[in-house]
């Protein structure tokens, strides 16, 4: 539960003992309780975690599509894939005006086309043509007591999605931090226990000498003529 950790926090940063946080009225527990929410932001905005990563499909036949309701940003490195081909996948236009560029038909493009993310919704042009899946991280990183994700801690018997251990340690460095005390080991401390997590969470990469690597993210070279 998010109080476990917050009530370790409070000991360990104050000296004192809680028995409730989101719906105490000290002072301490307040400020914490706030905190958490802050904490477990970062936490959550500063790796591509897999307990985070969700798989989400697009029908095709419409040039724009809504985002999913918890989406929070795409997967680093991630691609959009046409279902109908595993050698092609629809390609990110690099800004606004390239997506306004090719739409005019300023430049060719390449099947089976584009995708841009404007206004809250997804864009391709042309059309997609075929059933589209990507992944994206989720937004929903707080826990219901019933298992209903949520993006926020609201109640003590909420849970965090990612490593607890790393909110009471987060907890701890910032509030000294706020508070004006030495908090320089606590950082370390809690950045140590990050760096660790997210190790363990990409998993390990054994890369044997008796087989070829397959290098999966590397593109394949175009070697025609892109313009007249």
């Amino acid at each position: 539960m998010i109080f476990d950790a917050i009530k370790a926090a409070v000991l360990r940063a104050e000296g004192a003992t809680i028995q409730e946080a989101f719906s105490s009225s000290d002072q301490v527990a307040i400020e914490m309780a706030d905190l958490a929410n802050e904490v477990a932001s970062d936490i959550a905005s500063s790796h591509d975690w897999r307990a985070l990563t969700k798989i989400h499909s697009l029908a095709g036949g419409s040039e724009s599509y809504p985002l999913p309701a918890d989406y929070d940003r795409m997967v680093l490195a991630s691609e959009i894939d046409d279902s109908a081909s595993w050698f092609w996948g629809y390609q990110p236009f690099d800004s606004v005006n390239d997506w306004m560029r090719y739409k005019s038909g300023a430049y060719p493009i390449l099947s089976p086309g584009g995708w841009i993310i404007l206004g809250g919704e997804m864009h391709f042009y042309p059309a997609a043509r075929d059933a589209a899946q990507f992944p994206y991280i989720s937004n929903r990183w707080a826990r219901s007591e019933t298992g209903t994700l949520k993006a926020g801690f609201t109640a003590d018997d909420d849970e965090f999605v990612l490593p607890e251990r790393l909110i009471t340690l987060g907890l701890i460095w910032r509030w000294k931090a706020q508070k004006g005390l030495e908090y320089g080991e606590d950082m370390a401390t809690y950045e140590l226990a990050l760096s660790q997590a997210q190790t363990r969470d990409r998993g390990a990469h054994i890369l044997r000498s008796n087989r070829p690597v397959n290098y999966r993210w590397a593109g394949l070279a175009y070697t025609g003529r892109a313009f007249p």
